[in-house]
């Protein structure tokens, strides 16, 4: 933790640097934030034996989906006026619930449900391209790699009765990537493309990211993180 805090502070401070030094628009330093969505895909590719003998739901993986938002700062290096190099620094915060009673019992306020937080940060390293359509007004493509650092994942079991929270009955899950040893990869790899537009300073974009690494190291069986985010910048 103490490194990811290094690591922010000199970021921002590099951030800060370029926009003291942004007079000519080479560079532009903006913020962002917006909608995202993760969707962890599981794999299991080992032999029928093995499924029939230790089935996958035995693993515990939490594959559901979850939604939440994203927000930071991004540097912008404009080569020419249609091209440049985009990256950033984005905190994401996703979470979801899954409900293991009926809806009936949901209904009259009493049920159980799983409540699963995310919380990781983002690194885009994108290649833009941006068409004029009118003055100030472009449309935007985007591709490249994005370097993902889960930082945090738990997962809660909670118990509701008369649709309040009942602490005693509920328990608190740890975080999967804190776990000694852990079966979980805190590191990920993605790439992504999208498009969007901007008008002047003011831009919204939509992009999907593919997962690319394995993020569990059970033998034979692959999770990987696809995430859709939907962002609106400025640049100062």
């Amino acid at each position: 933790m103490n490194a990811i805090k290094s690591f922010l502070t000199v970021f921002f401070v590099i951030v800060f640097t370029f926009y003291l030094n942004a007079q000519d628009k080479k560079v532009e330093v903006g913020i962002v934030g917006g909608y995202g969505y993760t969707m962890p895909k599981i794999k299991d590719a080992r032999n029928n034996i093995e499924k029939t003998t230790v089935p996958l739901a035995s693993f515990n993986i939490n594959s559901d989906n979850l939604s939440g938002f994203h927000v930071g700062p991004i540097l912008k290096f404009n080569f020419s006026e249609l091209v440049s190099f985009q990256t950033g620094l984005l905190y994401n915060r996703f979470s979801g619930t899954r409900l293991k009673s009926s809806q009936a019992m949901k209904k009259l306020g009493t049920y159980e449900q799983s409540k699963t937080t995310l919380s990781a940060i983002d690194l885009p390293l994108r290649a833009l391209y941006s068409l004029a359509l009118a003055d100030e007004f472009y449309v935007m493509l985007y591709a490249g790699p994005n370097i993902n650092y889960a930082l945090q994942k738990t997962t809660d079991e909670q118990v509701f009765v008369d649709n309040k929270l009942r602490e005693s009955q509920s328990s608190k899950g740890e975080n999967i990537y804190a776990g000694t040893p852990s079966h979980y990869s805190a590191f990920d790899l993605q790439m992504g493309a999208g498009m969007g537009i901007q008008y002047y300073k003011v831009s919204i974009r939509a992009g999907y990211d593919w997962g690319i690494l394995n993020r569990t190291t059970y033998e034979n069986i692959s999770l990987r993180s696809n995430d859709i985010k939907v962002t609106i910048g400025y640049t100062f």
